[in-house]
């Protein structure tokens, strides 16, 4: 099976970094998600759980046809779909909370780093900016065109 990738972009930062799509992890959470692209949200960050930025993102899921990960034990770049509160996180540093997530993208390494100034200027953001910043997903197809 090849890779598939979307493209994360933040035009307020002038930014982007690519992910891997988990299809093999989560088939049916990766394909709905894939279906909802391209998808422009309001970038925010979380306030207790650690470094991790989210947005609001409306996806329909059961749960049951999905696999699931705790946060706290991910590696950084994961990002997980949370169907009760109906948003995206995006995981860029030490996640503190133990709870189990739908996760459905990885960053990729060579934009691991940037993922990191990312979160912090995010953060930034939601305690002393004024702005909203933008985030889109998009789809970025498969590993010859990544």
């Amino acid at each position: 099976m090849s890779k598939e990738y979307v493209r994360i972009e933040w035009d307020e930062l002038n930014t982007s970094i690519t992910a891997e799509l988990l299809t093999e992890f989560n088939p049916m959470a990766v394909k709905r998600f894939k279906e909802s692209l391209p998808y422009t949200s309001i970038q925010s960050h979380a306030v207790v759980a650690g470094g991790q930025m989210y947005c609001p993102y409306r996806l329909v899921l059961d749960k049951t046809e999905c696999n699931t990960e705790n946060m706290a034990h991910q590696p950084i770049g994961r990002g997980n779909i949370e169907l009760d509160f109906q948003y995206l996180s995006i995981n860029y540093d030490t996640i503190t909370e133990e709870v189990p997530s739908i996760a459905i993208l990885q960053v990729i390494d060579e934009d691991i780093a940037k993922l990191k100034i990312i979160g912090e200027q995010v953060l930034n953001n939601l305690f002393f900016g004024q702005d909203y910043i933008k985030v889109t997903f998009t789809y970025w197809g498969d590993e010859k065109d990544a």
